[in-house]
């Protein structure tokens, strides 16, 4: 049989693609590391991971055995959340992940309330894209999310939370400026400003921009919503954000917002959380703040 540390041990190796960063995240010597992978290969008679050099690979039985420890490792913090819960919250830990626009701009409110009411609880925050951020509640890294577009995997509970709207920014001596609203296709003559790869409004515009017809050529990338903010206002191009999210910057005139005339503007913020695992008494504490404070 075998033993849940060396699941915890395997889940670290095929999570950090890598024997060095298993070993720091789980306090261990690499020997030790190699040591519990060569066991378990034994144990299961196939590799579990092909060895390129410096770099691994999970192998199929490798991939097998990932998903199931993964419910394993959800079941084991489900009743350490469960035993944690009978404390009365007197102790206990949350771990969130949120996408750009929510932990930069939402987030620091309701968590500053948050802290107030529990300030017993232990809580870590990790900012990311939203894509990253479900990936991270999947793996039960985190035990909430809360993502800027809708989620499609069916290992996943999402509620809505909270919407905004898209609106068009341009610099602030931008031809567009005196303009109401700005068209689609408009955009085709621009050059366009977006977040990285797996941003939850990214995701969005892209998505409803093909639905026209319309895929944009002339991009430029930026990291987060932050960079594209400052590429905008540098004069570098266009761009359409959560209308929360430039608010700060349109209020003090260094770029100008427009509504858009032909299409969906609304966008959804919703809060995850992996099916079957059981949200603990913090975590149920701070959706039902979340709520009220969004």
């Amino acid at each position: 049989m075998v033993e849940l540390d060396r699941l915890r041990v395997f889940q670290a190796v095929a999570e950090t693609h890598s024997f060095t960063r298993a070993a720091d995240r789980l306090h261990l010597t690499q020997p030790g590391i190699s040591k519990h992978i060569k066991q378990m290969e034994e144990y299961f008679g196939v590799p579990l991971f092909d060895r390129l050099g410096r770099k691994i690979a999970l192998t199929q039985a490798g991939e097998i055995l990932l998903e199931t420890t993964q419910e394993v490792m959800a079941l084991v913090v489900a009743a350490e959340h469960r035993i944690e819960d009978l404390s009365g919250m007197r102790a206990g830990k949350l771990t969130l992940g949120s996408s750009f626009p929510v932990g930069v701009y939402t987030l620091p409110r309701v968590l500053a309330a948050f802290r107030e009411k529990h300030p017993q609880i232990d809580v870590t925050l990790e900012i990311a894209v939203s894509a990253t951020i479900e990936a991270a509640v999947l793996a039960n890294r985190l035990e909430l999310g809360l993502v800027s577009s809708e989620v499609h995997d069916s290992r996943l509970v999402a509620d809505r939370f909270m919407t905004d709207e898209l609106v068009v920014i341009v610099p602030k001596d931008h031809r567009w400026t005196r303009r109401g609203r700005i068209g689609a296709r408009d955009l085709l003559t621009e050059t366009f400003i977006v977040a990285a790869q797996g941003a939850g409004a990214r995701r969005v515009v892209e998505s409803r921009l093909a639905a026209k017809g319309i895929v944009l050529e002339n991009v430029i990338d930026f990291v987060n919503v932050e960079g594209v903010k400052h590429a905008v206002e540098a004069g570098l191009g266009v761009s359409i954000q959560p209308r929360k999210v430039v608010k700060r910057e349109v209020e003090a005139g260094v770029i100008s917002a427009h509504r858009l005339a032909d299409l969906d503007s609304q966008i959804s913020y919703f809060s995850i959380y992996r099916k079957g695992r059981h949200v603990s008494k913090a975590g149920q504490a701070f959706l039902e703040l979340l709520e009220r404070k969004a």
